[in-house]
């Protein structure tokens, strides 16, 4: 019989020249990692609180539009706010009203635009969120004092998305890989 030859051709060695570099080789790099549940949780949260932030921010942007000027909503609204022990006109709830819309408008509009940037792995993003959550519970904390106390539940959910934004795990993930580090990415 013939001794064993060794093995020939373009894949000897068990090397596929034609599939080097792909995943599953290796020693060749996995792809980016996947964004950790503490991230996905917090993009979550961001986006719900962004869309309900658009919808009510919107609807009391229109509520105001529609009770400006001399028209019944603005006096019946005026009128509401009295019954309180409140004195003002209907010209100040409009203006109120404004400035509550366009607070909760612009909360959705930030909230939803950081929460759709959160797969870029960056420093920015991470900080960028974290700055916001805490301007959130700044404003929600003052809400708070002055009365608002329907504002406890959601300052819990701000101080909960900043306690997950800075966790190791998901500032692991937020730091930018070096250079080359995913070939093909």
């Amino acid at each position: 019989m013939y001794p064993p030859q060794p093995p020939q051709g373009p894949y000897s060695g068990g090397q596929d020249p034609y599939n080097q570099g792909q995943p599953g080789y290796p020693g060749v790099p996995q792809g980016p990692p996947k964004m950790p549940g503490t991230a996905i949780t917090v993009r979550v949260l961001m986006f719900i609180g962004g869309v309900c932030g658009l919808l009510f921010g919107g609807l009391v942007l229109l509520m105001g539009l529609m009770a400006g000027g001399d028209n019944e909503l603005g006096q019946a609204l005026a009128e509401g706010v009295q019954e309180t022990g409140v004195n003002i006109g209907a010209a100040e709830v409009v203006a109120v009203m404004a400035i509550l819309g366009g607070v909760m408008f612009v909360y959705g509009l930030v909230s939803t635009a950081l929460a759709s940037f959160m797969g870029r792995r960056s420093g920015g993003i991470l900080w960028s969120i974290v700055v916001f959550q805490a301007l959130a519970a700044l404003l929600l904390l003052v809400n708070i004092f002055t009365g608002a106390i329907g504002s406890f539940i959601p300052l819990l959910f701000a101080i909960g998305m900043i306690v997950l934004m800075v966790v190791p795990a998901t500032r692991a993930y937020y730091k930018p890989a070096p250079a080359g580090h995913y070939p093909g990415y």
